[in-house]
């Protein structure tokens, strides 16, 4: 809705033509940049119309690549060659003493350890 009503709206009040003689090189360069663009564009579009056969064939094939892809490729959140290994930090506020915090670390590892799938655990305390 926007694109068809709003925007054409504005660009005719606040798009100004500018003539040629106040028009900087680079507002020139660029534009003739974007009629070459336009153009080869529009020779790469004529190109595919004309073969619309094959063009459909190409998308044929690509969807059915894709639904090869999808049904062959393994999926899952974890690769295979994951290693089982999860890191965690643990934080503290910045009044508590290292005895606390080792207290804490104490806590938190055999709360982990009680975790019927977690097989070992290793942990390392930095200052």
């Amino acid at each position: 809705m926007v694109s068809l009503t709003l925007t054409p709206m504005m660009c005719a009040k606040l798009l100004r033509h500018t003539s040629p003689a106040r028009q900087s090189a680079f507002y020139r360069a660029s534009g003739r940049w974007f009629d070459a663009v336009i153009g080869r564009y529009g020779a790469m579009l004529n190109w595919v119309l004309d073969r619309q056969a094959a063009t459909l064939w190409v998308f044929v094939g690509t969807l059915a690549l894709t639904v090869v892809l999808y049904v062959f490729v393994p999926k899952g959140f974890f690769p295979l060659q994951d290693t089982g290994v999860i890191q965690g930090i643990s934080e503290a506020p910045q009044t508590v003493s290292f005895a606390a915090m080792a207290q804490r670390q104490q806590a938190l590892a055999q709360a982990i350890l009680e975790d019927p799938a977690v097989e070992s655990l290793s942990r390392r305390s930095s200052a």
